[in-house]
């Protein structure tokens, strides 16, 4: 705490729901991050770049602040309208999160003299050339700036321009004393929604249902795997703009009830504990798939491909299988391997509930104090 009162904290953020998903992973850690620092010594706002939408009323419910510019993605009214909220909410720090808010925050730093932290939560390929000469100028007025996982750090580096010396990398990881086995009387209620016999084996994919998700391949392995293990049921967990292309991709390979789109939700851990095995077939852009630690933390092996943090949690064979992207035979494969192998599977599970233990959230709330703390120290 300094003199006047807690540390007041503005965090920034394009949007907090993506692509017609509800939310994203910055407003579920958002979520997570912000009741567990200490209200004496610290205060939260988030703004949206954007107009209100479902993540914004998300983190509302969970009574946290959040304001809204409700401007375009490159209206230059952006920077004004944030400088008249600092003016106004006067905090100490400024945590930025996606691209219009790294840019329009660093100038705002610029002007205002409050440090920033450069918060990235994925890696994007095909960066627009744009940002890299945004990036290329406004590197130099980062503060600090934080990574999820070694390729992020990489992808900030490489292609963001961030400067090594400024950056460090932790994962914002998962609330584990919450997100734990859920009561045998909701699974089971839940499996009878679904209409899931206690016969059939289930097999989950739940995230975003967007291109560089994957979920297309999920969807053909699927046709195959029923053809040899017919008890098999499919659960794609999830919204966003592709759902109505896997939808037809999947009455185009007759799925039929084998495949069930639940839409979002919010009780995932539920979905997790009636699975048998999750898989994470993303192709790109993945930082630290917050499923995987969800998955791993409900006890399940994962089936998850080499983007982002995968293969560094992961371990092959032990906790689950790694496999490349966009490769249907390897889905199939792995996937009738851990059916034809419940205890194995079982094991799996076991030993990376083991693993997920070191990804407690409690840790990134620890050091994100620090960093708070040092920023504030040092304007």
């Amino acid at each position: 705490m300094n003199g006047s009162g807690p540390i007041r904290i503005l965090h920034i953020i394009d949007k907090l729901d993506i692509s017609g998903a509800s939310i994203h992973g910055i407003t579920q850690a958002l979520k997570w991050w912000i009741p567990r620092f200490d209200k004496h010594e610290f205060e939260f706002t988030v703004c949206s770049l954007r107009a209100q939408g479902p993540g914004g009323k998300f983190l509302e419910r969970e009574g946290i602040t959040v304001l809204y510019l409700g401007r375009g993605k490159f209206s230059p009214m952006t920077l004004f309208e944030l400088l008249a909220l600092i003016r106004q909410e006067r905090p100490h720090v400024l945590h930025l999160h996606g691209y219009g808010a790294a840019n329009f925050g660093r100038l705002a730093s610029w002007i205002t003299k409050i440090p920033n932290i450069v918060h990235e939560h994925v890696v994007l390929p095909n960066q627009p050339f744009h940002q890299t000469v945004a990036d290329t100028i406004l590197s130099p007025l980062t503060s600090k700036a934080i990574a999820i996982s070694r390729p992020v750090r990489d992808f900030m580096v490489q292609r963001r321009k961030v400067s090594p010396a400024r950056m460090e990398t932790f994962f914002y990881g998962l609330p584990l004393a919450e997100f734990t086995y859920p009561d045998e009387y909701l699974v089971k209620a839940k499996r009878k929604e679904l209409n899931i016999t206690s016969e059939e084996s289930v097999i989950s994919t739940i995230g975003r249902l967007a291109n560089m998700k994957g979920q297309i391949y999920f969807i053909r392995a699927a046709a195959e795997i029923v053809k040899s293990a017919p008890q098999t049921r499919f659960l794609v967990v999830g919204d966003g703009p592709d759902f109505s292309l896997l939808q037809q991709e999947a009455q185009r390979l007759n799925l039929g009830d084998r495949l069930v789109f639940t839409g979002f939700c919010e009780d995932v851990p539920v979905l997790l504990a009636l699975s048998d095995i999750v898989v994470i077939p993303s192709i790109y852009g993945e930082g630290g798939p917050l499923t995987l630690f969800e998955a791993m933390n409900i006890r399940k092996p994962v089936v998850g491909t080499t983007t982002g943090m995968m293969d560094e949690v992961i371990t092959h064979g032990e906790t689950g299988f790694i496999i490349p992207p966009k490769d249907v035979s390897a889905i199939v494969e792995k996937l009738l391997f851990l059916l034809q192998n419940p205890l194995l599977a079982k094991q799996m599970g076991e030993k990376g509930w083991e693993v997920c233990q070191y990804y407690d959230i409690a840790y990134s709330v620890k050091r994100l104090a620090k960093i708070y703390q040092e920023l504030f120290s040092s304007s």
